[in-house]
């Protein structure tokens, strides 16, 4: 009984049997993978991800071919940006178009030793398809998107003020403009002008007409536009296309 009582009490003074370690400022390793939907669109681009925490930042490439990795972050909170690397940028050049944007941005908490997180990308940009009942005359005319936005900041999410012009150019027979992520207060202006002078013939707020039909710029997935124009006499309605969740959409008559 004497060798049992003695042995249980060196057993007590050996380190780490009795006292947990205090491991919070230990580095934690976070697991990232890409959901079922980034696979599919990711294709034959990468994804670049980049964890941003207390120590730095700490990045890691993911493919459809190796969709998970895993990436040496604090014990904090932190802040895990991902974007499709197709060639889009985060801001549009002056008369130029947005580009087709999918990104994704969520801050954690992680304070265990490993953590793991999905990545779904999202669509960061919207198509607005304008249809005409008749030929517009680009003889003498030009047609011009305005808008005060002119990119997207991946981090939030939100939009990024700027200058935004871009002249509508038929193709097949039809025209078509993709968009940042704008305000729900964002200035957006369809306008006609002549090319003989630049007078403006005609200009309809886009932006009040989306307003009003209920369009959400805060969506994780941004809704395509649909314009239709009757050009004699004037009249434009909006409807809001889904691009593949399922909602029926919204449409509005001006």
């Amino acid at each position: 009984m004497r060798k049992i009582m003695i042995l249980a009490f060196v057993a007590l003074l050996v380190p780490g049997c009795s006292v947990k370690e205090d491991r919070s400022a230990c580095p934690a390793w976070l697991q990232v993978s890409l959901s079922a939907k980034s696979i599919a669109l990711a294709g034959e681009c990468p994804v670049s991800v980049s964890a941003v925490h207390g120590e730095g930042i700490d990045t890691l490439t993911l493919t459809s071919l190796s969709p998970e990795g895993w990436v040496k972050v604090g014990r904090s909170r932190l802040r895990v940006d991902a974007l499709l690397r197709n060639g889009a940028g985060l801001t549009v050049p002056w008369g130029s178009e947005c580009d087709s944007l999918w990104a994704y941005s969520k801050t954690i908490s992680l304070h265990s030793d490993e953590g793991r997180l999905e990545v779904t990308l999202h669509k960061r940009f919207a198509t607005v398809w304008f249809a005409f009942d008749s030929e517009p005359d680009y003889a003498h005319s030009r047609l011009t998107l305005r808008s005060d936005i002119a990119g997207t900041d991946i981090t939030r999410m939100n939009p990024v003020q700027g200058e935004f012009r871009c002249l509508l150019k038929p193709s097949g027979g039809k025209l078509s403009v993709r968009l940042p992520a704008q305000r729900s207060d964002s200035s957006l202006e369809l306008e006609c002008t002549a090319l003989d002078g630049g007078g403006l013939l005609w200009n309809w707020d886009l932006g009040s007409a989306l307003r009003n039909a209920g369009y959400d710029w805060n969506a994780e997935d941004l809704a395509d536009i649909r314009v239709r124009v009757t050009l004699m006499p004037l009249s434009i309605s909006v409807e809001t296309i889904p691009w593949n969740d399922g909602n029926p959409g919204l449409k509005l008559e001006i």
